[in-house]
């Protein structure tokens, strides 16, 4: 049975190609006695012969011009396999793709990495991927994204869920695994957004005693049970009356506040309504975080991009306590 062997294969195209094995040897950055032995070898290989020679010219046999078509698809494969791993080299050591959903455009952070990051290392290019977390982040786990820019918080009970018959449904949009790599940007606390003219907002802490009876609109489940069901308990549990808006995202609730004169939860990454203040309640401490995040897979151009943001991110709180130690 014949195996092909790209080596001599090249040395037949060669030397049909340029009816010589000497411009044939020179073509293939090889001696003449080589390319010789070569074509003597594929010969035996295939038990006929491949060209007629004389002193001066060689001329392909009937076999030779009845297989050399079917030898050059072969190397002109090859080559687009080759052509395709060195593009796929160069897409692992210098392209990756990072999760950045369309909402977080305008965190602060967002941007000035991303400039930075192309200052300092043009030669790498990344894709925006600007889905929902909640599509994002499985994502990450199953190694079908690099990285992703995630504004949420990271935690153990994070897990798959089963998948649901309600067409367009969102689950853990802003909770994902602790187990996943990051590096946080920012912290801020939770807190509410309460009327301009309410008495809520007459405190500069709301003390918790004060929710007592209190309208608050509050974050629909899909934002993961991690995060929602420990602010809900904590309202509940100081008297607050929960609203459940139909779109319960922190832009929409705040909105739905504002209209009706009542309070929501402040989630403190996004400009205040006008009708509306920000205040820190006591003993509320729910935070979210800004992060970079690293898929499991994540190439080497993300893990590139990753450490180049926690020295980018260390830099910056070393700047922060110098300024604090001056002030």
């Amino acid at each position: 049975m014949f195996h092909p062997d790209l080596r001599l294969l090249r040395c037949f195209a060669a030397i049909a190609d340029t009816g010589s094995l000497t411009r044939a040897a020179e073509r293939l950055h090889l001696s003449q006695p080589t390319v010789s032995g070569q074509l003597r070898e594929l010969e035996q290989a295939l038990g006929f012969a491949l060209f007629h020679r004389t002193s001066r010219v060689v001329t392909l046999t009937a076999q030779g011009e009845r297989l050399l078509p079917s030898v050059k698809a072969v190397l002109a494969e090859t080559e687009r396999v080759r052509r395709e791993v060195e593009d796929i080299r160069v897409e692992e050591t210098r392209r990756f793709r990072l999760g950045a959903a369309m909402y977080s455009m305008d965190i602060a952070e967002r941007q000035e990495l991303l400039d930075a990051y192309a200052e300092a290392a043009p030669d790498y290019r990344l894709t925006i991927d600007s889905r929902l977390q909640s599509d994002q982040i499985p994502d990450l786990v199953d190694d079908r994204l690099d990285a992703a820019l995630l504004l949420g918080i990271a935690t153990p009970a994070w897990t798959h869920k089963p998948v649901t018959t309600k067409p367009g449904a969102i689950v853990n949009e802003i909770t994902y695994p602790d187990s996943l790599r990051r590096v946080v940007l920012r912290r801020r606390r939770i807190g509410l957004r309460v009327p301009r003219g309410s008495a809520l907002a007459r405190f500069e802490v709301i003390p918790r005693e004060a929710l007592a009876g209190q309208q608050i609109a509050t974050l629909s489940i899909e934002h993961g049970h991690a995060i929602v069901d420990p602010i809900d308990g904590f309202l509940e549990a100081s008297g607050a009356v929960l609203v459940r808006h139909s779109e319960g995202h922190a832009l929409a609730i705040e909105r739905h506040a504002e209209r009706h004169g009542i309070s929501a939860i402040g989630i403190g990454w996004y400009p205040v309504p006008p009708g509306l203040v920000h205040r820190d309640v006591a003993e509320m401490d729910f935070h979210l975080e800004f992060a970079v995040v690293l898929g499991t897979a994540g190439n080497r151009a993300a893990q590139h991009f990753f450490a180049f943001a926690r020295r980018w991110q260390a830099g910056r709180e070393c700047a922060e306590s110098l300024v604090d130690v001056a002030a």
